[in-house]
């Protein structure tokens, strides 16, 4: 009997589950004919708009009325998607006459869900909206996204405020992620901040004069930032690295940054890393061998040479990885082949023959 109830259970939840995925699949094609009918007024409205500059403000009051609902912003952003590749120029400044609409809207979808909230940042930053405009009402709407526990509505958030570029509404953001307790990946923000349209040196100096209130895990970000925008910071950089309050994961990424854009003054500090003991440490010694391809000299080849002997197998390989950058072939390296060290000669036979199969495979394409 126990059997038979659980037979009956189960074939009751398989057609329940039948059942839902028939009504989603009815929805979804009621919802997608909704947004091709409105993708139909949209496109009428929006040609009839261009063509006449004088329905420019009734067409504003049309598109308040209509864009507060999402599946009407949807249809919208689908339409701008057909539209853009026929005339760009002309949606690009009908676009840009919109900020009044979606200064109304951005009220209207701080109301919404964290789901329907987070699409009116996506459309800010796919259509550069208000770029290059201060207007408070959107970055403070932007700013209150960027508290929501969605990771999609804080990144959106986060991409419609670079787009914006304001660099003092950027730093507000970063403090917002940085004190709240949800995860936020630091590529997001490096990359994110690669993205700001706004003054690029005035958001750097801001980010410098706030960087010591910033956590740890920030600073990193603000630092791949950095080292993926410019070599104007290897001073400050290098001040850092040399300073106490240092930490071990920034001054990893002060040593990348330095590997990057060679700095003269940094040669001896990058030295000191190198050539420390490589034991419970040792991350310093194998990032800085990576940095060292930077600066290529006799003194430098030593140095990687000895760290191919390294008991750490990521010591020996960033080491490889230099000196192979270096330009040093298999005669430039005999003293390793034929020393007594099998595990240095290993590491770097390995590292010239994986050169030359890629090599390989470039000519053969």
């Amino acid at each position: 009997m126990k059997v038979e109830i659980l037979i009956y259970a189960y074939l009751t939840v398989c057609a329940s589950m039948i059942a839902f995925n028939i009504a989603y699949i009815f929805v979804a094609r009621y919802k997608d004919k909704k947004i091709d009918s409105c993708k139909i007024d949209f496109a009428y409205e929006i040609m009839r708009c261009i063509e006449n500059n004088g329905a420019l403000e009734q067409h504003k009051k049309f598109l308040i009325k209509k864009l507060r609902r999402i599946s009407n912003l949807m249809a919208f952003d689908k339409t701008l998607e057909e539209l853009y590749p026929e005339s760009p120029e002309k949606i690009r400044k009908y676009i840009e006459a919109l900020s009044p609409v979606f200064v109304y809207l951005s009220v209207e979808y701080l109301k919404k869900n964290a789901l329907q909230a987070a699409y009116f940042p996506y459309i800010i930053r796919k259509y550069r909206i208000c770029s290059g405009q201060n207007i408070s009402i959107i970055t403070d709407t932007m700013l209150t996204l960027v508290h929501e526990p969605s990771l999609y509505c804080r990144q959106n958030a986060m991409q419609a405020l670079n787009v914006i570029g304001d660099a003092a509404s950027i730093i507000k953001a970063l403090h917002i992620l940085d004190e709240c307790d949800y995860y936020h990946h630091s590529k997001l923000i490096s990359d994110g901040l690669l993205d700001f349209s706004g003054n690029s040196k005035k958001l750097s100096d801001m980010l410098w004069n706030d960087f010591y209130s910033f956590s740890e895990k920030m600073q990193v970000s603000i630092l791949d930032y950095f080292r993926f925008s410019s070599s104007e910071h290897t001073e400050r950089i290098l001040r850092l690295l040399i300073s106490k309050n240092c930490t071990d994961e920034v001054a990893y990424s002060c040593i990348r940054y330095l590997g990057k854009y060679h700095y003269e003054p940094a040669y001896p500090y990058l030295l000191d890393y190198a050539e420390a003991s490589d034991g419970i440490h040792w991350e310093y010694t194998a990032i800085t061998a990576t940095a060292l391809a930077a600066y290529p000299c006799e003194k430098t080849e030593e140095v990687l040479k000895n760290l191919l002997h390294s008991r750490n197998w990521y010591v020996r390989y960033n080491a490889s990885l230099s000196l192979d950058a270096m330009g040093l072939d298999y005669t430039a390296l005999i003293d390793i082949f034929d020393g007594e060290d099998r595990y240095a000669g290993e590491i770097m036979r390995y590292r010239l023959d994986q050169k030359k199969m890629k090599e390989k495979e470039t000519s053969a394409i």
